[in-house]
């Protein structure tokens, strides 16, 4: 009794722990979006490489809401 409790709960934590760590792998996989700031990325990676510095995103920056509202006049 004792062995087939041990085989299902090592059973249930690789099955679990198996469906947790594909969140991360496909999240990776989604490179940017059309809301990411492009050019201000770019502007920072490359300040940061002249002062010799590594610039490390955790969340890009986004680009204004405000600025893509409002209607240009020709």
């Amino acid at each position: 009794m004792k062995r087939l409790i041990l085989l299902a709960l090592a059973g249930m934590s690789l099955t679990l722990g198996g469906c947790a760590s594909m969140g991360a792998a496909t999240r990776a996989n989604d490179g940017f979006n059309a809301d990411v700031d492009i050019v201000k990325v770019k502007a920072v990676n490359q300040w940061a490489e002249t002062k010799g510095a590594r610039v490390m995103w955790v969340n890009y920056p986004q680009k204004s809401k405000i600025a893509e509202s409002t209607p240009t006049i020709n």
